[in-house]
């Protein structure tokens, strides 16, 4: 009798198995795409890109940022995904140099905004059918517009300066991933950038699908 028990507790647990497999199989081989939003966190020497600022001054502002992605399922752990991001901007007030005379109030307020692509892999570890831990990994390119303004001249008025610039490094981060259905899924990510004098920390929230 027990042998019996033993048995069919053993069939039941090596169904359970196989269905599992079989439900997360499906996640293979499938496209996937999503839309997210957060908030970034910018830090960095941003004023290093003027030279009129005292080096070494910390850029901190954070703002609402807007991501989009594709991806690619290859199997149940890796998948590639490109992503678009769009990190607002920041902005922050830095000293001057001292050694720098100006005719006119100097500029000294920065206002950087960041907009950025990637290409990362993604690695999951799936605890159930329906919830998986992830890792990320991967390359990305900044485009950043930079505003300095501040200055002020009785004839001119507040002094505007604009260029714009870009970079590449890296990207890396967590996240974990719940389906709601075998198409959708919510998911949530903590990622950084580290691109050029910049490090962009974003916290984001979003919506799968698979197709």
């Amino acid at each position: 009798m027990k042998k019996m028990m033993s048995l069919k507790i053993l069939s039941v647990c090596a169904g359970v198995a196989l269905a599992s497999q079989q439900v997360l199989a499906t996640d293979a081989g499938k496209f996937y795409v999503g839309a997210d939003v957060g908030t970034t966190q910018f830090s960095g020497d941003g004023p290093g890109k003027d030279s009129v600022f005292v080096a070494g001054q910390s850029f901190k502002d954070s703002d609402t940022s807007y991501g989009l992605h594709l991806g690619f399922q290859f199997n149940d752990w890796f998948a590639a995904e490109l992503g678009y991001t769009d990190f607002g901007s920041a902005t922050d007030r830095f000293k001057i140099r001292p050694d720098i005379m100006f005719i006119v109030a100097p500029n000294n307020i920065q206002t950087v905004d960041a907009k950025g692509v990637s290409l990362s892999g993604v690695f999951s570890h799936h605890f159930s059918n329906q919830f998986a831990v992830l890792g990320l990994l991967g390359v990305s390119s900044m485009d950043y517009k930079s505003t300095l303004s501040g200055g002020f001249s009785p004839v001119t008025g507040s002094l505007l300066e604009k260029h714009s610039f870009s970079d590449q490094g890296l990207i890396y981060g967590v996240g974990a991933r719940y389906a709601l259905s075998d198409s959708f899924a919510l998911r949530a990510d903590l990622r950084r950038n580290d691109v050029g004098d910049f490090s962009l920390d974003t916290a984001s929230v979003g919506l799968e699908y698979s197709f």
